[in-house]
Formats: structure tokens, sequence, C-alpha cells
């Protein structure tokens, strides 16, 4: 599009878009449209704009952190790694296992993306890395079991067991390699500058749950009509539909008429929500760190913990990333948990509704069989206390979908394609989907995506706009 400007026929209104879900997405599509001169409504079920925040490892966000003085962190390549005993690996072992882990899994990205649809669709991730860890350590069982332990941490990026991992589409997993990049503050900075004008021009409807969107069956029948939950009918041009994928699969039997074409909702199913929540646990100050904060790795792990039957006899591995290895301005005494399938589900469950006192109880008793193993700690020394536990459920919450993000698994048959097809939409119908799960293949599943997505969306509809 260049800066090339839309013009409207003064006979003609400005269309009137507009969008469901004021995340970075739907934020995103905005600043683009309204750029060109429409009018935009957005309507937010929320209270506040900004949607899910999520970390990234590309550029758009990286480039906003950056314009924004929004400090960036670069984990160090070290890792601290417990056997299920609750052995601490020597460091060369770790970084060892570790690095021959990770070739193993760029390795299957490549071999997913030769061999896509040949592939089985009950081929898991996992499958591929049993394999060629034993062509790789022949006769090592030790070391065998120890890295497939280690392989379990990849659902800490997914939501999901590696088990349940679609190797077919292991490739559309592929931004999860590569350098972790993390903000170090929040997210304040880069989303002021993504809403800047969309606050200032757009019509941004907080409170406003959409429950009804009624299209025409092609685009010269009128106006698309959306309902709200108050039973508001707000007439517009076109409708984009930046909601969680787990809100489109609650909603998208009850929520559009005509009914959505068969090739997205079969889409939509097919498509799975992750199930990836985090857990902060803050201390008076790291007493892990011996305030060499720089030097200790920036990520620790638990391997199917056997000592510690009474909260974890499922023996669930546990992963931690240490905000204390922030810059100096930015470190937090704060240890950070990702958890994800079963064990996320049964965290959630554990903790929700309980008051503040019986929430800190609860997460303290499951998660200190794991931060006492860390340097330092004493059961005596009140700085090996938490201070606060703050826990997500976005399990729990409508408005996210009841899950965390878009990934593929086991028995997909062509992911590539459903993904095609809900970013493609229903332009004749002047109904379009943004999102997450839309973004370019290298980004589902990120705050990135989400921003990609918008944008590329809003450049469709301009397009179409200028070709009329």
């Amino acid at each position: 599009m260049g800066s090339r400007k839309i013009s409207f026929n003064l006979a003609d209104a400005t269309p009137h878009i507009c969008i469901v879900g004021a995340g970075i997405s739907g934020l995103r599509s905005a600043d683009i449209l309204l750029q060109q001169g429409f009018q935009v409504t957005m309507l937010e079920g929320r209270d506040r704009i900004g949607g899910r925040h999520a970390t990234g490892n590309r550029h758009p966000i990286r480039d906003l952190a950056i314009a924004t003085n929004t400090p960036l962190h670069h984990w160090n390549s070290k890792q601290n790694i417990y056997t299920s005993s609750g052995e601490l690996l020597l460091d060369e072992k770790a970084s060892e296992l570790s690095t021959l882990l990770w070739d193993i899994i760029e390795e299957a990205f490549e071999y997913s993306k030769k061999n896509e649809k040949s592939i089985p669709e009950c081929a898991s991730l996992y499958d591929y890395v049993a394999v060629r860890v034993k062509e790789k350590l022949p006769g090592q069982v030790g070391d065998q079991k120890l890295i497939l332990s280690m392989s379990e941490m990849w659902g800490a990026y997914v939501g999901h067991p590696i088990t349940r991992q679609s190797l077919r589409f292991a490739w559309m997993e592929e931004c999860c390699g590569g350098e972790e990049l993390f903000i170090e503050t929040t997210y304040k900075a880069i989303l002021d500058r993504i809403a800047e004008l969309p606050l200032e021009k757009a019509d941004i409807r907080l409170e406003e749950r959409v429950v009804k969107v009624q299209t025409p069956r092609d685009r010269d029948a009128g106006k698309i009509s959306v309902t709200t939950e108050k039973g508001e009918h707000l007439l517009f041009d076109e409708v984009l539909m930046t909601t969680p994928l787990g809100w489109l699969k609650q909603h998208k039997d009850v929520a559009f008429a005509p009914p959505l074409p068969p090739r997205i909702c079969s889409a939509i199913d097919a498509i799975s929500v992750g199930h990836l929540e985090k857990v902060y646990i803050t201390f008076p100050l790291a007493f892990w760190t011996d305030d060499q904060a720089d030097d200790f790795a920036g990520y620790t792990n638990w391997l199917s913990p056997e000592y510690a039957p009474e909260t974890n006899p499922r023996c669930w591995p546990q992963e931690i990333w240490n905000l204390a290895s922030f810059s100096p301005e930015n470190r937090r005494p704060t240890i950070l948990f990702y958890l994800y399938g079963e064990c996320s589900n049964y965290i959630i469950n554990l903790v929700h509704g309980k008051c503040s006192e019986e929430h800190y109880s609860l997460l303290d008793a499951f998660f200190r069989p794991y931060y006492s193993l860390l340097p330092n700690f004493s059961s005596y020394d009140e700085n090996c206390k938490p201070k606060a536990i703050l826990s997500t459920e976005w399990q729990k919450d409508e408005m996210s979908g009841y899950g965390s993000y878009c990934n593929f698994q086991v028995g997909m048959k062509e992911a590539d394609e459903d993904v095609k097809a809900i970013r493609k939409g229903c332009p004749e119908r002047r109904l379009w989907f943004a999102g997450e799960h839309t973004a370019p293949f290298e980004e589902l599943g990120t705050a990135v995506g989400a921003y990609m997505s918008g944008e590329a969306l809003a450049q469709r509809m301009l397009e179409m706009y200028l070709t009329r």
C-alpha cells in the first residue's frame, strides 16, 4: 500500500468498520484503517484494551519495544536441570544434553517441513525425538531417558504435552525455536504506541460483549447487524472478528447468521487451544543468586519429580524462568513457572475461587519442593519464604476463550489449510477474522503473530476498496 490513501466518493458514506476485540490484532487493524480514513468502532468485552499479552521473539514487537525504550531481556544459555530424584546435573552435562535436544527439535522442524503430508497423522514430535535420541546416543540408556524427560518441557511452549504435538505440522511451531526475548517490564509502552490512533479516533466501547453477527449473503445486500449482550443492534459495512480462537470454538454455532461456512467451522474445530498458565513467585530477595544474578541460569527444569508424591503424584515436570537475571534496574526476586496440559488444569482448578490466603498456601505447598532445591535455600530463612504468589487463569476466562494460544496436535489432517481458511474469512459477506490463530505460519500463537495478522487483514481490506 505504501503511503497511498484511499479517497472515498463524497456521494457515499465513509465505510464504517466494526472490530470485535481490542487486543493487539484489533488495535493494529484499527490503526491502519483509521490512517486511511475509515470510521472504526471497536467492541471489547473486557473493561480494558490490550487483550492477552505474551512474549514474542520476532521483529514487530521487538521493534516497538526498541522504539518505546521498553527493555528486552536476552536469556543466557545456562540451564539448571534437576533429575527425577532431585539431583542437579553438572553444568557440562546439562549443556550437552540441552544442545542435543534442541538440535533434534530443529531437525524435526526441517523433517516436518520437507515431508509434511507423508507423515502419519498419528505421529508426534515426541516420537521423532525418541527415535533420534536412540540413534545419536546408542547404548547410553541413562542419557536417553534424561533427554526424553527434558523434551517434555516443550509443552511449556505450546500448552500441551510433546506427545500431543503433531509431527506432521511441527514446522508450524518453528517460531518457538531460536533466541528467546522477554519484556523486562510491561507491555504498557508498546500497547500505548499501538493504541495511540485508535484511542484518539476510534469509538472504543468497553464491556460490550457481542452475541450475534448477522451478515448479508453477498456484498451488495445491505449492512451487517451486530447485537450486543445489552440488546443493542449496531449496523456496519464490515466486521472484523479478532476474538480468540477459543471464543470462536464456543460461539461459532450461535453467534453468526447465516452460519459460518462449513470449511471455516471445521478449521475452528480442528485447531487446538493450548492450556498454558503462569505462576509468579516473588521472594523478599533472590536468595538463589549469591548476588551474581547475571551468572545464574536463565532456566531451571525439574524433570519428572518423584519426590513430591503428596502434591504431584503424576510427576508433572516443572520449569522456571529466572526474573532476577534481568538488567539491574529491572531485575526482580521472582521465579516464573510455566505450566501446561494436565498440570495447568489441576493447578487452576485447585485455586480457582479461593481466598488470597488459601491461594497462597495451596500454591506454595505445590511449588516448594522445587524452589527449595535452588541454591542457598533454607527453611529457616525468611528471605526464602514467598512474599507473593500470582497465577493466571486463562482456562477460566471466557474472554480468552478458556485457554491460551493455538497449537497443532496429533491427528490433524491439514492444519496449514485450516489456518488459511480462517484467515481468508468471508469477504463476500464482509466478515473477516484476525488474531494469533490467523498469523503468518512462522508466528502462529504469539503476540507478534496477532500484530501481523491485524496488519495483514487491514491491508487486504484496503486493497479491496482500492479495486472497487
